[in-house]
């Protein structure tokens, strides 16, 4: 499960920060997460170096056998954010079904 959520949590995170294209979060998230975090990925200028985000520490709990919530520090552009994820199991695979963070 953890490498799950980790790959999860990777993807979000790179999402945000602009080093990933959004339809990539299709492999780990339900459609209405995809939608919701589309609007919150930063516009990276062009001819800037993209610096890849850094997860600095993170968590995992297990509420129950089919959902699991993890929460990360993590660091985008110089800046120091939380991102949580809550995972369901569903139809067989682990899904992203919520995202909350800090990030712009």
């Amino acid at each position: 499960m953890s490498a799950v959520a980790e790959t999860a949590l990777r993807i979000v995170v790179e999402v945000l920060a602009g080093t990933r294209p959004p339809h990539q979060l299709s492999l780990v998230a339900v459609p209405a997460v995809c939608r919701g975090l589309a609007p919150h990925r930063r516009a990276v200028p062009d001819g800037r170096r993209i610096v890849p985000p850094r997860v600095l520490s993170s968590r995992l709990q297990r509420p129950s056998h089919t959902i699991a919530e993890t929460s990360a520090v993590v660091v985008m552009a110089g800046r120091v954010h939380a991102v949580a994820l809550r995972l369901q199991h569903l139809r067989g695979r682990w899904r992203c079904t919520a995202v909350e963070t800090t990030a712009p």
